[in-house]
């Protein structure tokens, strides 16, 4: 359109340049009055990224990795109102966040294609066994979210999939700050400020966020802080080291339990607001991650580059709640039960410290594109759990969640500690092997040990040291059909080193001794087109795999503190993602996943044929925003989305929690530096699980259901300043 005004300027001009010319012999003048025309340019969102970050050490466009990988923008993010990792989910096909238990983890259980994946910040551990996962959208430039495995970025992980946090570091001179107001008391401040990156010279880039909510649950209230100063010093345009620190806390009043334990005719109904784990007079709890992070690059010429960077992530939490004896709060004995406090603690530390190096060689008509390096993990985490000394006196029919100093009292039932190391080495080569064929081959050998500890409540020590070491290999062919389509054919190999015993029982179903579990072990293999429309605005992706596992665990529901091998489970589907602009005033996000994960092989054989927990079989979502033109620069946005999740499977064979499509929408007006934004949530207010299991026969007879109630109808208005 700006085009097509421009040329009617020009030949306008053009028209009035040639008639005076003819005519400039004459003596009398025409003036000729052009029609105006307003010329305006819609600012676009950025929806998407076409490359990964360097943390991922592959230096190719998105579109030609050999691999379903997406990387989703904090602008995206900032126009849904995301405001944590799970909020991402919507954007990516097959990812689904599931059961979480505190107002903190909901990070925290990631699965992508019916297994767990695993998350990294910055292309390093966040978490290794125990400690807190906690985020916020504060921190996040960047998710890349990679479907099957990625022994390119991870020592180790599942073979659903990983998904990458890059954190804001210095780009361009920029002041920002927001205030947000919403529903159950909603209030959140964030700023966002840094200089521009010198060619030679020091750069910053500070972020800050405070934020408050009540849940809609009674009395659960819920506090956050964001802190991210960042420090880069540019030696020269291709040297330059960046120092890093991330702080993200959250405390609850009043306890943090979340999920509710129902029987089947009581499952979603009543007031979603009761909250019988509630303890007014708890202490207050807390989840906390700091990240430090040291991060060089040095580019020796135009085709090698090397980069180093080490982390380390402090990650303590402290969880209160109350509880019936041996469970959630439950009612077996009718209308009353005795309560009593229980506190996990949780802490990790954890050392990551990576080295590589990317380059291009040439050897006769062949041109390879190389990454290799290693790295190095030391992790020291530790569980506790305990419960409350004293009980208190509980009805359902008249609650009362007042309680007194002595719930602060407890005894340890049981605490682990595990000391892990973890190294490995790896090379990757990217061959173009014709001019549009292309040979990827790699693999990555990885050294695991892990030392555990366990105590009782009667102080008996058991300790199991684990080592598992594993080669996992990678290959893959790409065909570059056309400068915007690719098909490709991906192999890949992972290895998870496992922790935890098998029961040994005896006929009577008692245990009688333990065994180490093995490894666990995934192949995957994909096929896939690529293709970008309307000048790489819009990218689709559709690819279909088969990933089998080997050796994963859950855990034993029948002998507390065991886990069972599932032996091997097979999953099968397609994936298909939409995601960009389709013209400067619209965009599209869109992706639908078939799943169909099934324990193929196990020594229980009543679970041959079990689909794996928690994995919804169709995931549908869409995103569409339209923008409006209006005076004077302004521009008004309109958004709407939905999210569909399909059969989600429990612990028990051919059982399903209830499927759910919720509505949000979204309305967006900026002009020049002011930004208004109202994000509605659940339009229809309904009543759904987010997440959830199903446990037969305990604590109540029948069927229980084990879910967190999603969010109610809630609404935010965000108002925003760039300086």
């Amino acid at each position: 359109m700006k085009i097509k005004h421009s040329l009617m300027v020009f030949l306008s001009l053009y028209q009035l340049a040639s008639h005076a010319q003819a005519t400039k012999q004459d003596t009398i003048y025409r003036t000729y009055n052009l029609k105006e025309v307003r010329v305006q340019q819609l600012r676009n969102t950025k929806v998407k990224s076409d490359t990964l970050s360097n943390t991922m050490k592959l230096q190719l466009p998105l579109l030609e990795i050999p691999q379903n990988i997406i990387s989703i923008s904090s602008g995206l993010l900032q126009s849904q109102g995301a405001l944590e990792l799970k909020d991402a989910a919507r954007n990516v096909s097959g990812v689904y966040f599931g059961y979480n238990s505190t107002p903190f983890d909901n990070s925290a259980i990631v699965q992508m294609r019916g297994f767990m994946g695993y998350t990294t910040l910055n292309g390093m551990s966040r978490r290794f066994n125990y400690g807190a996962v906690i985020d916020d959208e504060a921190l996040i430039e960047n998710i890349e979210i990679v479907k099957g495995p990625a022994g390119f970025l991870n020592s180790f992980g599942e073979p659903g999939g990983s998904v990458n946090i890059v954190t804001k570091t210095p780009k361009h001179k920029l002041l920002n700050v927001s205030q947000s107001l919403g529903s159950f008391n909603f209030f959140r401040t964030t700023a966002d400020l840094g200089s521009a990156v010198k060619d030679k010279g020091l750069s910053y880039r500070l972020n800050l966020a405070y934020q408050h909510r009540n849940s809609f649950l009674d009395y659960l209230k819920t506090d956050k802080y964001a802190l991210a100063p960042v420090i880069q010093y540019n030696f020269s345009p291709n040297t330059y080291m960046l120092a890093e620190y991330n702080l993200v806390r959250g405390e609850t009043k009043n306890g943090t339990a979340i999920v509710k334990v129902r029987n089947e005719a009581d499952k979603l109904k009543g007031p979603i607001a009761v909250n019988y784990s509630a303890g007014l007079g708890l202490p207050r709890s807390y989840a906390q991650n700091q990240t430090a992070r040291l991060y060089g690059v040095h580019k020796f010429n135009k085709s090698w580059q090397l980069t180093s960077q080490s982390s380390f992530l402090w990650s303590p939490y402290r969880s209160w709640n109350m509880t019936s004896a041996g469970s959630l709060v439950n009612f077996r004995d009718g209308d009353t039960t005795r309560r009593r406090s229980s506190l996990t603690m949780g802490a990790g530390k954890t050392f990551s410290t990576q080295l590589f190096a990317n380059g291009t060689v040439t050897t006769g008509a062949i041109k390879h594109q190389l990454v290799f390096g290693a790295d190095y993990i030391n992790s020291k985490d530790s569980l506790s759990l305990n419960n409350g000394t004293a009980q208190f006196v509980y009805l359902r029919s008249n609650p009362d969640n007042q309680v007194d100093a002595a719930v602060s009292k407890t005894v340890r039932a049981s605490r682990l500690d595990r000391n892990t190391f973890l190294k490995s080495v790896y090379a990757y080569d990217n061959i173009d092997l014709l001019e549009k064929l292309r040979l990827t081959l790699g693999a990555r050998y990885t050294w695991y040990k892990s030392d555990q500890q366990s105590v009782n409540a009667k102080g008996v020590v058991r300790t199991n040291t684990y080592h598992q070491k594993a080669l996992s290999p990678r290959v893959a062919l790409t065909y570059l059909m056309d400068k915007a389509t690719t098909f490709y054919l991906l192999y890949d190999e992972t290895f998870i080193p496992q922790t935890g015993q098998k029961a040994i029982v005896n006929e009577g179903n008692e245990v009688v001794g333990s065994e180490a579990v093995n490894p666990e072990y995934g192949t995957n293999m994909e096929l896939g087109v690529k293709r970008n429309f309307f000048g790489s605005r819009l990218y689709t992706g559709l690819s279909a795999f088969r990933t089998v596992k080997r050796n994963g665990v859950i855990t034993d529901l029948e002998h507390e503190g065991f886990v069972k091998e599932l032996g091997q489970v097979i999953s099968k589907g397609i994936e298909l993602d939409v995601i960009g602009h389709v013209t400067d005033a619209l965009s599209l996000v869109a992706n639908y996943t078939f799943v169909d994960a099934v324990i193929t092989k196990n020594s229980d054989e009543s679970l041959i044929g079990k689909q794996t927990p928690q994995t919804p079989q169709q995931i549908v979502n869409t995103w569409v925003q339209y923008g409006f033109p209006l005076k004077n620069k302004a521009v008004l946005k309109l958004s709407v989305g939905q999210s569909t999740l399909i059969k989600r499977s429990t612990s028990e064979k051919d059982l399903f929690i209830p499927d759910f499509t919720k509505f949000d929408a979204g309305l967006n007006y900026t002009h020049n530096r002011l930004s208004v934004q109202l994000i509605a949530d659940n339009l229809t207010n309904r009543r759904y699980m987010a997440s959830g299991d199903i446990i037969s026969s305990y604590p109540y007879e029948g069927r229980n259901y084990y879910y967190i109630d999603g969010d109610p109808f809630n609404i935010r208005a965000v108002v925003g300043f760039k300086f």
